[in-house]
Parts: C-alpha cells; structure tokens; sequence
C-alpha cells in the first residue's frame, strides 16, 4: 500500500495522471492566443482567424490529443458546441497563401479564387498542421457520417490545399480575384476532390463533448 501510494504521489508530481492529463489538454487547447483585427475588413495572407459553420453555429475547432487511425500523422477537428469560445488556441486558425505570386498578383490580400492553407496557429501544437481531406476509402472516411473526411494533417501536401469561393454560385466566376472580407459568408473547397469543407449535426463523441463532426462534402441547399 505504501509503495502504491508512493507512485501515485510521483505520478501526481510529474502530472501523468489521467485526470492531470485531461486538465492540461484542456487548458492548452482552451488558452486565448493572438488573432488578427484588420482595420479595413480585408484577410490577408498570415492571419489568424476563427471560422463559423453555419448549419451548426459551432466553431472549427481542432484536437490534437484525439489521433486519426490510421499510419498517417493526423488528427480530429469538429465544430464546438459553445458559441461563445472566444479565440481559444484549438478554434483560431492562420490562413496563408499557396502561392506568393499568382494570376490576381503579388500582394497579400486573400482572394476569391486563390489556393490557400488553413493552418493550425503559432501556440497550437508542437508542429504546424493543416485541415485536410483524402477522397473516402475502405480506411479513410469520416468517423460518423462516413463522408470524405476533413482532419488536421501534420506532412504538408496537395491534400491541404483549398480555394474560397463565393456562397452564390451566379457571381461566383465574376467574382474572382476580388479581396474577401471578414465577415463575408462564403464556401471552402477543396482542391484535389472539389468537395467543401462542412460540417453537420452528426455528434461525435470527444473529450471536449459531444461536438460536432466536420467532413469534406457538398451538401445541396
């Protein structure tokens, strides 16, 4: 008994206890980090940011103590619940651009119609990671729904690469190469598959909650 005693003190020392564990994942993924406040509205090339779905109301949200299976290094994202999460380290999010020179130009401004990155932010984890999606397999789909799934991916490539395009589909090759705004309601799609980044009210069961589970699918409207 007093030996058992001695290792629980020792593993209550150097927090690996699964209840010390829980507490210090949650207050990482939940500290308040930096985002960026553009004066004039536009996104711009490095900023950190929060993304709302709409069919939701939830924020995406990564999860870096939830591992996908599987060989690759990936890991879960979903939705929160809680609307009013603030710029918590797990729900702010750096957009860069794929290419610093393209057919809108050289300057910073997001637009319509570039290739760009949703990466994890500078206090998030250990490494930079990036939303994702693979088309779906026997191995690889969305844990619920079994749609193309949509995960961080730590080894960066072709399967993080994604185009913002406009919510209405009538404007949407005019609109092109015009600077997005903050605020503007709009659609992610993914590059290699054409699918857009979603989300439903499918739960998933995670150790922030039952959020919701985010997927790569065009949904009809």
């Amino acid at each position: 008994m007093l030996y058992r005693q001695k290792d629980l003190n020792a593993k209550k020392t150097a927090s690996k206890l699964p209840s010390s564990k829980a507490e210090m994942d949650h207050e990482m993924h939940y500290k308040k980090v930096p985002w960026t406040h553009s004066a004039d509205g536009l996104i711009r090339n490095g900023d950190c940011l929060m993304l709302k779905n709409k069919k939701t109301n939830g924020w995406l949200a990564l999860n870096t103590s939830d591992r996908c299976p599987g060989p690759e290094e990936k890991y879960m994202c979903t939705t929160t619940c809680d609307e009013g999460i603030g710029p918590a380290n797990r729900a702010v999010f750096k957009i860069t651009r794929v290419e610093d020179m393209d057919i809108f130009g050289s300057d910073d401004i997001v637009r319509y119609g570039q290739k760009i990155k949703i990466e994890s932010n500078p206090y998030a984890f250990k490494k930079t990671i990036a939303v994702g999606s693979v088309p779906k397999g026997q191995n690889t789909y969305s844990p619920v729904s079994r749609l193309n799934e949509a995960s961080m991916h730590a080894k960066g490539s072709n399967d993080c690469v994604w185009v913002i395009d406009t919510l209405d589909p009538n404007f949407r090759f005019e609109r092109q190469g015009e600077p997005i705004r903050t605020n503007d309601p709009l659609l992610i799609r993914h590059c290699a598959t054409s699918h857009y980044l979603a989300s439903d009210n499918c739960r998933y069961a995670s150790n922030f909650g039952g959020e919701k589970e985010v997927m790569c699918h065009s949904f009809a409207v």
